[in-house]
């Protein structure tokens, strides 16, 4: 028997002073695996229909950060918008994606997102 690669989609996300909005999605196959951190710090949850997460890709730089900022030559300020590329786990409760900020104490959703299929 031969091992397939999990199904995972690579997700490009812009973050400016108006808030997140996705710019791209792509199947890849590759695996992901499934995270399920309760620690404060940013995150890509994947959920299910029902809105319950089914597993989170932590986000290390932090959101807002210079993760990769486009476009590369000067002025960068804090105006430039940040692009942010994450794989997360598409397992078959997938529904849509949620980019969230957990303080330890409580979730804050910065946007939802619809999985493509």
């Amino acid at each position: 028997m031969t091992d397939v690669p999990a199904r995972s989609v690579r997700m490009i996300f812009e973050f400016t002073a108006d808030g997140v909005r996705l710019i791209e999605q792509h199947p890849v196959n590759v695996t992901v695996g499934r995270f399920r951190d309760r620690q404060a710090g940013d995150y890509v949850e994947v959920r299910n229909h029902a809105g319950q997460p089914v597993s989170r890709v932590p986000v290390w730089a932090g959101l807002g950060s210079t993760v990769e900022t486009f476009p590369p030559d000067p002025p960068i300020g804090a105006e430039a918008p940040r692009v942010l590329t994450v794989v997360v786990p598409t397992p078959p409760d997938a529904d849509h994606v949620a980019v969230v900020r957990d303080s330890g104490s409580g979730t804050e959703v910065l946007g939802t997102f619809r999985l493509s299929r």
